[in-house]
């Protein structure tokens, strides 16, 4: 079966409130600015995990914001938060088509995070999932077969199918930070993706940082 992988952006103001919840789904959750509370949690800013029951958030600073990266079915329509002092804006949606998918098989949804050096070029190589990446700091550069990107600034996402061949590389002079939620086979669990096909394994990699790792089934 078919699934899709999708990102919100999600803006809560001091009083802002779900008045209904988000349905259960598999979720990452990751605070960019501001605090929240989400199904009776205080969140800050780095803080993310999973979740996959039924949500419901309401903003405790002056203005929050969440990022939210949601796999489900592709005919669905957008997981939009209804309440008043908030507002949901889906940033990416994509339908996974590097894997195959049955229902009732085990995955793991994983966020994490890269933060190459200033000048760093990530020279080419794959990754044994797909996923949607979401810019922190910084400007970035993708060039790939399926969705090639330029110049992407802090809050602009981009899609990596996995087995796609990708270079990638930020500014000259200051560093890139990224998000990345990416579905993958279990036996990644823990590990670092990336599959460098130039040989050149001497070159400085990307600081990597992980939140979460969940086995989940679809």
């Amino acid at each position: 079966m078919p699934y899709s992988l999708n990102l919100y952006h999600d803006q809560l103001t001091g009083e802002g409130a779900t008045s209904d919840p988000l349905p259960a789904a598999h979720r990452l959750f990751y605070v960019r600015f501001g605090e929240v509370t989400i199904n009776g949690t205080t969140y800050a800013p780095d803080d993310a995990f999973y979740c996959g029951d039924d949500v419901e958030m309401s903003g405790i600073a002056d203005w929050s914001q969440v990022w939210r990266w949601e796999i489900d079915l592709p005919n669905q329509p957008p997981k939009v938060m209804d309440g008043m002092g908030l507002l949901t804006h889906l940033r990416m949606s994509r339908v996974i088509t590097s894997l195959e998918m049955p229902e009732g098989s085990d995955w793991l949804f994983r966020l994490d995070r890269i933060l190459p050096p200033p000048g760093r070029i990530a020279d080419r190589h794959q990754h044994p999932g797909p996923g949607i990446r979401c810019l922190l700091e910084g400007t970035f550069n993708v060039q790939q077969n399926a969705e090639s990107m330029r110049q992407r600034v802090p809050g602009d996402p981009w899609w990596e199918t996995g087995e796609d061949t990708v270079v990638a590389w930020g500014s000259l002079t200051m560093h890139a930070k990224f998000l990345r939620g990416m579905v993958l086979p279990t036996e990644w669990e823990g590990k670092v993706t990336g599959t460098w096909l130039s040989g050149d394994h001497t070159a400085p990699r990307g600081n990597w940082h992980l939140y979460v790792d969940r086995i989940v089934t679809v």
